[in-house]
């Protein structure tokens, strides 16, 4: 999951990045599932995607998100958080290390 965050003044800018042809490709194995924005929130928009990619690609699929919303990051004002998200069977299976 990723959660960007930018402020009323700047959401113009976001939507013509979001939009421009230049930004870094994701790889074939990351898939967008949903994608949602919100009203400003303590100030700023949220916009709050969830990806899919196969157990063994996350390495890959965190730098792939990185370099897409550092892109976004570009304009100065947007900020971003990449939060991996798993089934609550497979967080505990990891909290308890098996």
């Amino acid at each position: 999951m990723t959660i960007g965050l930018t402020t009323p003044h700047k959401i113009k800018d976001m939507v013509e990045l979001y939009s421009s042809k230049n930004k870094p490709s994701y790889p074939d194995f990351l898939k967008k599932i949903m994608n949602w924005g919100t009203l400003p929130y303590q100030g700023k928009y949220r916009s709050i995607a969830i990806y899919e990619f196969p157990d063994d690609k996350l390495y890959e699929a965190i730098i792939a998100l990185t370099r897409r919303y550092n892109f976004y990051a570009s304009e100065g004002d947007f900020t971003f958080e990449i939060i991996p998200l798993m089934s609550e069977g497979d967080a505990m299976k990891v909290a308890l290390g098996k």
